[in-house]
């Protein structure tokens, strides 16, 4: 007993001494990079309006994968169309789930202009910029309206500014991140310094959500092209080799798993060359409270 107190003591010191001087052991800087980890993840599955925790991601992404190669390897006899389509089906939610992520955003950042009229509006008729922003959480745009409703109920608890930067890191945007600035600023300066800087900041806003609209629209038909060329080869091979025995007998061989696994690193190689050529940049986060993300 007395060599596990001593052992415990000595723990004690050296990670309180540690936690003075900044030094920690690196097991306990692998725990909290595996926390953090995990808290970026369950806040990405919540931006994309996803009820589940990343472990029930991850589990529901393999179980999903193994069945779809289990069907595929009973339905076609070829092992390497199954570990295909396993690896598509296993990338599968999590690209629904970027595209929901991507689509809320976009909602959210499509309601700001609006948004920002009516605060300027509220300002100009002599409401306080925390009666305007209450009241944008009671009859605003409906995607932004939750985050204000909730910067209502914790600017009872918390003062105004401490709500209003919860509400930003919440929405986790650049043209968020701009706009909080500004009202940060009225509750300092007074409303009127700022009403002329949310006329210029609504204006801007359309103009660059009307440019991107555009952007996406003209890139449409082309994603779709792309996305089709490489899946419909490997498509309409599964259903050659399931019913054609030749087939079958030539790409389950060594020689065509050389063949499956070329064409597919050939067509997912060409998907994400297309795909990252036609990715639009997107804005840094330059005044979120933990700096750039």
């Amino acid at each position: 007993m007395r060599l596990l107190a001593g052992l415990a003591a000595g723990l004690f010191v050296y990670l309180a001494l540690g936690s003075v001087f900044g030094i920690s052991p690196a097991w306990l800087r692998r725990a909290k990079n595996e926390r953090r980890a995990g808290a970026r993840w369950q806040d990405w599955l919540q931006q994309a309006d996803a009820d589940v925790t990343p472990t029930q991601f991850v589990a529901a992404s393999l179980g999903g994968a193994f069945v779809a190669g289990f069907m595929v390897v009973a339905l076609t006899g070829v092992p390497a169309l199954a570990f295909l389509a396993a690896g598509l089906t296993m990338f599968a939610p999590r690209m629904l789930f970027a595209r929901r992520r991507r689509a809320l955003v976009q909602e959210r950042l499509a309601a700001w202009p609006d948004a920002l009229r009516d605060v300027i509006s509220h300002l100009r008729s002599s409401m306080s910029v925390h009666a305007s922003l209450c009241e944008l959480g009671r009859s605003g745009p409906v995607p932004l309206r939750p985050y204000f409703n909730r910067y209502a109920g914790l600017a009872g608890a918390l003062d105004h500014r401490t709500a209003l930067e919860v509400v930003r890191e919440e929405l986790a945007d650049p043209l968020s991140d701009r706009v909080v600035e500004v009202l940060l600023v009225a509750f300092e300066q007074g409303a009127s310094v700022v009403i002329d800087i949310l006329d210029d900041l609504a204006t801007s806003s359309s103009q660059d959500l009307r440019l991107l609209e555009e952007i996406e629209t003209l890139q449409l038909e082309t994603k779709l092209e792309a996305r089709g060329a490489t899946i419909l080869p490997f498509a309409v091979l599964a259903l050659l080799c399931a019913f054609t025995p030749g087939y079958r007998e030539f790409y389950a061989s060594p020689l065509g798993w050389v063949v499956i696994c070329f064409g597919g690193a050939m067509s997912v190689g060409g998907l994400l060359m297309i795909s990252r050529l036609g990715r639009v940049p997107t804005e840094e986060r330059i005044l979120a409270a933990g700096g750039v993300s």
